[in-house]
């Protein structure tokens, strides 16, 4: 998409040089997996203690799409030394953004976890369990809200029907 002044369009016209593609292609995780060492960095409103990724909806208000977050992070996934990244600030407000429980949809499911970055660090969720990215994702919270979110992380023994772990 172009956007701006009749200079731009002027130079885009016919221009063989420019390539103007739908999300269709753009967006292909196939084919950004083919870019080796593809970094998507993404933004997101929350990320639950599971790896779960909330980039749409803060406090009940529609804020955002899921856009191509899925597609990029996949395709970075599947990239060679790719880095699919989720960054988000620790707080919003005086609100933890990571969470026990999104307050919105899952824009990207566990199953997909990536590199989460705050300001307190990063963590990388890549191939683990849930009970090891719980762990791992309450150490990238705001140092304010470490209690609060030990207090309600879910342990070992609440999460085994689902993660296996002994």
């Amino acid at each position: 998409m172009l956007i701006g002044t009749r200079r731009l369009f002027d130079f885009a016209h016919r221009n063989e040089g420019l390539a103007l593609r739908d999300t269709t292609y753009t967006h292909d995780p196939a084919l950004l997996a083919e870019q080796p060492r593809l970094v998507a960095v993404n933004s997101a409103l929350e990320v639950d203690l599971t790896g779960q990724v909330n980039s749409e909806v803060a406090a009940g208000r529609y804020l955002g799409a899921a856009g191509g977050l899925l597609d990029f992070i996949r395709g970075a996934h599947r990239s060679r030394g790719g880095l699919p990244i989720i960054a988000l600030r620790s707080t919003a407000g005086t609100q933890s953004t990571i969470v026990a429980e999104l307050s919105g949809p899952a824009t990207l499911p566990r199953s997909e976890a990536a590199i989460i970055v705050t300001e307190f660090g990063a963590v990388d969720l890549r191939g683990l369990t849930t009970v090891p990215a719980t762990r791992s994702a309450a150490r990238d919270r705001h140092p304010d809200h470490r209690d609060q979110l030990a207090a309600v992380a879910p342990g070992p023994g609440q999460l085994r029907a689902i993660d296996r772990e002994q």
